[in-house]
């Protein structure tokens, strides 16, 4: 049986790899539909809260798709129309900033070493042949000019030149002219110009269709997904359609802004820092700023890269452009560390290394729309991983929240050997909490993961004891800590000295590392009680009989699962025969589905009471203590 379920097991990881292999190559070979579908669905996404929001105000579903459609045309449209308009303005005075570039050129080459004469004789060649230019001269009969060292034809005063092949200096050109353009060269260039064309149709035409049936969408997705199970699905979606809207705005805000303070700032540079009190084109590159910032990671290096590399190139010296780059420092500071954080919250919830890893994964799969897409693709996975069981190994890697425990990254410092790091988190976990919550969910579930890998021989002997002395170890540092932050004053030490603390005895069930929940308890009973315990090699009668001589005011029997059930029982029995008359209560660590008829045995075996956490059994000691205090006052 065990190995057909193993066979069973490597059958069905085979197949789930299968189907995320053809998936991904589905995703590939199909992204001319796959993307526009995308596409649309992100744009219906950051749409549907303002046709929501109109609905809500009594406009009709279709009028308020319209409505809202249009606007985001006209700002598309004039966002277009405005790079359009700046781009021209920028190409035409390019040629204005020739000099600057010059002066650059040659700064650099006196900046550099080896290549310094390389750089020096290029500034002067252009320098040269601008002046020439401006001039109206010719070049001179001997040398070869510029231009036909940089470019392929024929010179500036090519007019002078016989070109008849002679020499090399009249190099023969031969250009062929054609009557007409073929039709291929005519199906080329209108796939070139209407393949964007029917992208962005496709994509409208997606979206429209999302928001005006959007609620008939969501019902159709949630009958087939969902088997029968619609809390689930229904959860599921308006998660993912939550997150993925809140993300959006706030990336649209936060671009907005961004967009907005740049244009401002390259405003203000050129006003108080240049001659003709402008800078060029600030309004392209706030424009520009806002789009790019859509795309993760590679856009918002691209643009600040524009701005500061004009500001080199078209004013002289370095001021400005240090001033730009200290802008774009500042604005990128400000908005990483305050605006994001502040509007972002937890709209996506998945891991700073989650989008660096999804960014190259969908950049790679559809190119620079994978890149616009690959946040909200990735809440989607994350989502997925959260509902659907078979998917939640998406969640464990994607998502921003660890759902591995506290106790297992504890126990997996120790197994790696760590002991610095695992005091770290000890200390870290003790200063945001207090000392139960501490045990109850860190110390004891660690001892017990232990205890079960050496009971399932994944641990050796060697192992397990290596493991559990230093989980000792950390317990004593805990004890340390816990003295030096909490010593008693004068007025306790001698109320302490005066008044005996109540005795309290631990035993334990059946296994050693109880001997460190004993030491647990003991450690939180300080000033409370006093918590003494019986090694765990004596026999239960012995046992009995030492309480019996002892006489403490409570007794306390640890059992940590697996196993400890029968021995506490039994144990129980020998202390009641021996003649303790006197509470015994029973640690039980554990969650048991059974609780009540595990009470009722360990009551018949004489105990007093139960309990399944440290913070419960601490708890019940000084509720016991207190009530005998109140009896042996009255």
């Amino acid at each position: 049986m065990a190995n057909r379920k193993s066979d069973l097991a490597t059958i069905a990881s085979v197949a789930q790899l299968l189907a995320t292999v053809l998936i991904v190559a589905a995703l590939y070979f199909a992204r001319d539909v796959f993307i526009p579908l995308a596409l649309g669905l992100l744009l219906s996404f950051l749409l549907s809260p303002i046709v929501n929001r109109l609905g809500r105000m009594g406009v009709p579903n279709l009028t308020a798709v319209v409505t809202t459609a249009a606007l985001a045309f006209i700002l598309l449209a004039s966002g277009f129309t405005l790079i359009a308009r700046e781009l021209t303005t920028l190409v035409g005075d390019l040629p204005r900033h020739k000099h600057e570039l010059v002066a650059k050129a040659r700064s650099l080459g006196g900046m550099t070493t080896g290549v310094s004469g390389s750089l020096g004789d290029l500034a002067e060649e252009v320098t040269e042949a601008i002046e020439e230019s401006e001039n109206g001269l010719g070049e001179p009969p001997d040398e070869v000019s510029f231009w036909e060292k940089l470019l392929p034809g024929p010179a500036p005063n090519a007019e002078d030149i016989t070109h008849d092949g002679t020499s090399a200096k009249a190099p023969l050109y031969v250009k062929e002219v054609q009557a007409d353009l073929p039709l291929a060269s005519w199906a080329t260039t209108a796939g070139t110009v209407l393949g964007p064309l029917a992208t962005a149709g496709l994509v409208s035409v997606f979206a429209l269709f999302m928001l005006v049936h959007r609620e008939d969408l969501r019902d159709r997705i949630i009958y087939v997904v969902s088997q029968g199970n619609y809390v689930t699905t229904t959860e599921a979606l308006d998660e993912a359609a939550s997150r993925i809207s809140r993300y959006l705005i706030a990336q649209s805000i936060i671009n907005a802004s961004y967009g907005f303070v740049l244009t401002i700032g390259l405003t203000v540079i050129g006003v108080t820092m240049t001659e003709d009190g402008s800078f060029p084109n600030a309004i392209l590159w706030g424009v520009l700023a806002t789009c790019l910032r859509f795309v993760p990671y590679l856009g918002p290096t691209a643009a600040a890269v524009f701005p500061l590399a004009l500001a080199l190139s078209v004013f002289p010296g370095y001021g400005v452009a240090s001033a730009v780059l200290a802008l774009i420092i500042t604005m990128e500071l400000v908005s990483n560390n305050v605006l994001e954080p502040w509007l972002y919250g937890t709209s996506t919830g998945i891991s700073a290394v989650a989008v660096i890893v999804a960014a190259v994964f969908w950049g790679w799969l559809w190119g620079p729309v994978g890149l616009l897409l690959s946040t909200p693709l990735t809440v989607c996975l994350v989502v997925l991983g959260r509902y659907v069981p078979r998917f939640k190994v998406l969640s464990t890697l994607l998502s921003e929240e660890v759902e591995i425990k506290p106790s297992m990254r504890l126990y997996q410092r120790m197994l790696a050997g760590d002991e610095h790091r695992a005091r770290e988190m000890l200390n870290e976990h003790t200063r945001e909490s207090s000392l139960d919550s501490t045990c109850d969910e860190l110390l004891i579930p660690m001892v017990k993961r232990i205890r079960r890998d050496h009971d399932a021989e994944h641990l050796t002997d060697a192992d397990a004891n290596r493991l559990l002395a230093m989980a000792g170890g950390l317990m004593a540092e805990l004890h340390r800590s816990i003295d030096s932050r909490e010593e008693p004053s004068d007025d306790e030490i001698d109320r302490a000295s005066v008044v005996d603390m109540p005795s309290v005895v631990g035993c334990t069930s059946h296994h050693f590392s109880e001997l460190l929940v004993l030491n647990l308890l003991r450690i939180g009973g300080l000033g409370l009680f006093a918590l003494d315990s019986i090694d765990d090699d004596i026999l239960p009668q012995q046992v009995g009989q030492e309480i019996a001589r002892r006489d403490p005011a409570i007794v306390v029997i640890v059992v940590l699962p697996k196993g400890g059930f029968v021995q506490a029982r039994y144990l129980c029995r020998s202390v009641r025969n021996e003649g303790y008359t006197g509470p015994i209560l029973v640690s039980c660590l554990g969650k048991f589905k059974n609780f009540d008829k595990l009470f009722v045995k360990f009551r018949k075996a004489g105990a007093t009471g139960m309990a399944t956490s440290y913070s419960q059994t601490r708890s019940k000691i000084e509720s016991i203590l207190n009530r005998r205090d109140s009896v042996t006052m009255v």
